[in-house]
């Protein structure tokens, strides 16, 4: 008999077995238990077989270099998949009482990815020393708490290892926002700590507010995200004598006009369409949207450009005034104005200083990051209170 006949006769005699559990089952629910077990034992067979061909290296028979490269085009498993199966057999052998129960079809596989895990983690001698004690957790509760079990042992046998995690995790920190014509998307990794707050409040603020609330819980969470967003552009953030982070839109006053009034249609009929400083053009729809909102700063002109002449005060001002400091955020998007830093503005200096008669006026202020304004003035010899 060919392995290809051998399998069809394996392959028919399961779905025997299969039809066979349907019609001696009582009820729909003792079905299911008997062929999840049977899938589990299938499960546990099928790992074996993948370490047992990986060792006697009979994939190469069949032109794969790797039990990988033959599971993925003979049995559709991704690389992964068969990695992991091959640690779990693996397990199995230093876990006897374990590998009996996957064999019986009492546990399943992602149960052996559990013991997998502690032998990896908790260490070889202590997960055997617990085997008894995983084995009865992991025939009584899903995979997710087993492996939770499974952590808890680590935490308590490794506890050096917790602040060792925490370290790593604050070197990965990291946030990143990629813009889309959509929107944007949201990539990066955070510590221990700021992941656990954001987790608290997103929890918190996006249970849903009424039984009719038809959001999903993703929706939510964005929803969430936006309300804190909300209140603390709204309450500015700490600086060092700017104007705080906000949210700015560049659009013509008719063209606001027009976006505002009763029954205006989607679509822009004069003008350009407004700008969302950070993001780029925008449409009536969500101009309107943002106008009727209290983090919008409108900035209004006639063509987009400073207008120079109502900004300046001359003398008559020794600090830059609120408007000021929002046209200066305004022209250079919030950076620093030194050539190669990317900072956020911090102060406004004066580029002609006050005390030699230098005007308050917009065409002579430059918005500087905190270190790059004592750079300057360390180096011209006239650190003082910043404008």
């Amino acid at each position: 008999m060919t392995s290809t006949t051998a399998g069809d006769a394996v392959i028919a005699r399961l779905r025997d077995a299969a039809q066979t559990l349907r019609s001696v089952s009582s009820s729909a629910l003792d079905e299911v238990r008997a062929m999840v077990a049977a899938r589990d034992a299938l499960d546990a067979a099928i790992s074996e077989s993948l370490l047992a061909i990986e060792e006697t290296g009979v994939h190469r028979e069949e032109d794969a270099s790797t039990v990988q490269t033959w599971a993925r085009r003979e049995v559709r498993l991704d690389a992964a998949e068969t990695r992991s199966r091959l640690r779990s057999a693996r397990a199995m052998r230093r876990l006897p009482a374990m590998a009996e129960a996957h064999r019986q079809g009492r546990i399943s596989a992602e149960h052996a990815k559990a013991f997998d895990f502690a032998l990896r983690h908790v260490g070889e001698p202590e997960t055997v020393e617990l085997e008894p004690a995983l084995l009865d957790v992991a025939l009584v509760a899903e995979p997710t708490e087993l492996r939770r079990v499974a952590r808890r042992f680590k935490d308590v046998m490794h506890p050096e290892a917790l602040d060792e995690a925490w370290l790593r995790g604050m070197d990965r920190r990291d946030l990143q926002l990629h813009r889309f014509e959509d929107g944007w998307h949201v990539n990066g990794f955070l510590p221990i700590q700021t992941g656990a707050r954001l987790q608290a409040f997103l929890t918190a603020a996006s249970a849903p507010g009424e039984a009719c609330d038809e959001r999903t819980a993703a929706q939510r969470r964005v929803d969430a995200l936006d309300d804190l967003l909300d209140r603390v552009l709204a309450e500015g953030l700490p600086t060092d004598g700017t104007v705080a982070p906000q949210l700015h839109v560049i659009v013509e006053a008719g063209t606001l006009r027009e976006a505002l009034a009763p029954g205006a249609q989607s679509s822009f009929e004069a003008g350009e369409p407004a700008v969302l400083v950070g993001f780029g053009m925008i449409g009536r729809n969500l101009l309107r949207h943002l106008a009727c909102g209290a983090t919008l700063t409108p900035v209004l002109v006639e063509r987009i450009e400073p207008n120079l002449k109502i900004l300046d005060v001359g003398r008559a001002e020794r600090l830059a005034t609120r408007k000021q400091r929002q046209a200066i955020w305004l022209r250079q998007g919030g950076e620093c104005a030194t050539e190669g830093c990317r900072n956020p503005i911090d102060h406004v200096h004066h580029e002609i200083p006050w005390s030699l008669g230098g005007p308050t006026d917009l065409g002579v202020m430059t918005g500087r990051c905190a270190v790059c304004h004592t750079h300057v003035h360390s180096r011209d010899g006239t650190i003082r209170a910043v404008a």
